[in-house]
């Protein structure tokens, strides 16, 4: 039980009044973590699906729901059944408290846009993203100081009229959704490990790479016909071999974390792994490159030559490529 408020029973004067004026300017506000847990849960109606959403166990979840009720000196939730319910102040504060959370949610998507309508939005396949193009971009920028960028990696090809963009970077069987394309380049793939794996039982050739754990990718959703470990063994001059040991991953970022990590080998994309092999965190025991079955594209919208910096990163990116695909597939 939340202790009881002692009131005193005589009528309140002017020094009382005005000492209550002082403790309500004082009172602190409730942590907002507690409240963003309090907003979800009231809305869901569950602790767990509030846990789900915020990726948090049940657990803490509660105890972000007690550290509120305890700030406020209030009981909020109750259980009904095998469910909860808010109690009557419980749903007052919780109208206020969605309210206020939504006004954030809005207000952060407002002052996104706001950053959209004067970047140059490049939207890119996640791996190319974050493995090649980000790297690229930091060091293009400084010469570039008045170009603003906004960076988006996703797989699934965005519609213009949900998700405005300005370039797309993706495989050229999806380039017939834009108006306007080029090809950039053509990824090869090779086997690659860290050095204490390397190390652990010797990669002297190819046949020694089936006593390891071999990361496989799930190409299907991207590219077809999908290219496997037994493409890469064909080419290095070993058909029929049989892998026992694979761990299939979906994507091949998460590939070549487990590879830096010493959990097997990946076959990995050549220019993903650049600054890997470059420090020393991934070594290519194996020369073999298997070529990707599609390029890489940058597509376009027409009236995207428009806006500040467009005409000067098609330029830059185009040629860049025209350096990794001299790279990609060189021995």
């Amino acid at each position: 039980m939340f202790p009881q408020r002692i009131r005193s029973s005589r009528a309140p004067g002017r020094n009382c009044t005005a000492k209550a004026n002082r403790e309500v300017r004082m009172v602190e506000l409730p942590p907002l973590r507690a409240l963003q847990v309090f907003a979800v849960v009231g809305r869901f109606g569950s602790m767990t699906k509030a846990a789900q959403e915020l990726k948090v166990s049940p657990g803490a979840i509660s105890q972000q729901i007690k550290i509120l009720e305890e700030a406020l000196g209030l009981h909020l939730i109750t259980r009904k059944g095998n469910g909860l319910a808010l109690t009557e102040v419980g749903i007052a504060y919780h109208q206020v408290v969605a309210k206020i959370f939504a006004d954030f949610h809005k207000a952060s998507d407002d002052i996104l846009k706001t950053h959209r309508s004067g970047a140059l939005i490049i939207s890119s396949l996640p791996l190319f993203a974050s493995r090649w193009l980000s790297a690229n971009m930091f060091t293009w920028q400084k010469g570039h100081p008045n170009v603003c960028f906004h960076l988006e990696g996703t797989a699934v090809e965005p519609v213009i009229e949900e998700k405005p963009f300005d370039f797309r970077i993706t495989y050229a069987d999806k380039a017939h959704l834009y108006d306007s394309f080029m090809p950039l380049f053509t990824d090869g793939l090779f086997p690659v490990c860290s050095p204490q794996l390397a190390a652990s039982q010797p990669l002297e050739e190819p046949s020694d790479l089936l006593k390891h754990r071999l990361l496989t990718i799930d190409w299907r959703p991207y590219l077809s016909p999908a290219p496997t470990w037994q493409d890469w063994f064909h080419l290095a001059g070993l058909d029929g071999c049989e892998i026992h040991d694979f761990f299939m991953l979906s994507l091949s970022s998460l590939a070549i974390e487990a590879a830096i990590e010493g959990r097997g080998i990946a076959l990995a994309q050549k220019a993903m792994v650049t600054e890997e092999l470059r420090t020393g965190r991934l070594i290519a025991p194996f020369e073999p490159v298997l070529k990707l079955p599609l390029p890489y594209v940058l597509a376009w919208n027409k009236p995207v030559f428009d806006k500040t910096g467009a005409s000067e990163f098609h330029r830059w990116i185009v040629g860049l490529a025209r350096k990794q695909e001299k790279n990609a597939l060189a021995s």
